[in-house]
Order: C-alpha cells, then sequence, then structure tokens
C-alpha cells in the first residue's frame, strides 16, 4: 500500500469509530428504565434509596419527595440514579 492509501483508510477507519462513539455514548444516556417497588431503605443524607433490593443514587428532583421505608414507588431511573421518584397509593 502506498503512504496517501495508508492515510485514507486510517481517515475512514477514523471516522466509523468516531461516529460509533458518538451513537453508543447518546444511546445510553437517553436510555431509562422504569422500576415498580416497596423502598426498603432511605438515605436522605447520602441522597441514596434501595427499591426492591437495588440501592439507587437519587437525584435532587427525587430527593425532595417525601417517601418512608414500606411505601411502593415508581421511580425513573438513568443508570443507577433515580430522575424521578414517584409514591404510589
Amino acid at each position: 500500500m502506498e503512504r496517501k492509501e495508508v492515510t485514507k483508510v486510517a481517515k475512514k477507519l477514523f471516522v466509523f469509530f468516531l461516529a460509533f462513539g458518538v451513537v453508543a455514548f447518546s444511546l445510553s444516556v437517553l436510555a431509562h428504565d422504569i422500576v415498580q417497588g416497596k423502598v426498603e431503605a432511605i438515605d436522605k443524607v447520602a441522597n441514596k434509596i434501595t427499591i426492591s433490593g437495588t440501592e439507587y443514587i437519587l437525584s435532587h428532583e427525587a430527593a425532595r419527595v417525601m417517601v418512608k421505608v414500606g411505601d411502593q414507588v415508581l421511580a425513573t431511573v438513568e443508570g443507577n440514579i433515580v430522575e424521578r421518584l414517584q409514591l404510589l397509593m
């Protein structure tokens, strides 16, 4: 291969991996789950909550919701962070 051909291939590979990285990052940022369950533990000082056996970090918005151990909740979770928390009756 000539030097120009190697440079073209390298540029194409760079663009491909850059595009792949952007798409992969975007999908992970947009991904969120809805978790429904019972509050088993809550620590407002550390901003942590355990719902149905799984510990999550509370966002500032979710930390303002008044819940207690034993409450049934619906949580919008992104990664391991509860973005929104709703008390179910």
